[in-house]
């Protein structure tokens, strides 16, 4: 998970104030609301017989936005990996190449010989 550090003497911005969101929740319902109303007063030239339905293109945008937030659910069950899986990856990996400890913590850290930064320190170079 994400760490939200707040520095207290930092001055809260204005997206932090639940007055100034719930005001921009309302100006996007008030908005939604006004579209929706204006759709019945203009003469609308459908090519298919569906979009006779009123409202139809904010209908089908809204069924479409539900079935991929459903559809992303489902597919996190299938992909989604531990929260150390590649840590553990790139240990075994160091351990078993490149002789490191996997005891060591900071393994994938760790230069080793052979490495270009680890051989840029060696000869006293700074990168």
């Amino acid at each position: 998970m994400t760490d939200h550090h707040h520095n207290p003497d930092e001055k809260p911005g204005w997206a932090d104030n639940p007055k100034t969101v719930q005001r921009i929740l309302q100006a996007l319902v008030g908005v939604c609301v006004l579209l929706f109303i204006a759709d019945f007063f203009y003469e609308k030239h459908p090519y298919f017989p569906i979009e006779h339905i009123p409202n139809f293109y904010g209908l089908y945008g809204f069924i479409g936005c539900v079935f991929l937030v459903l559809a992303a659910a489902q597919l996190r069950k299938v992909l989604m990996r531990p929260e150390n899986y590649y840590e553990k990856k790139d240990a075994a990996y160091e351990t078993k190449n490149l002789g490191q400890s996997s005891a060591d913590p900071d393994a994938a850290d760790t230069p080793f010989e052979g490495h270009p930064h680890y051989e840029a320190e060696k000869a006293g170079k700074a990168h």
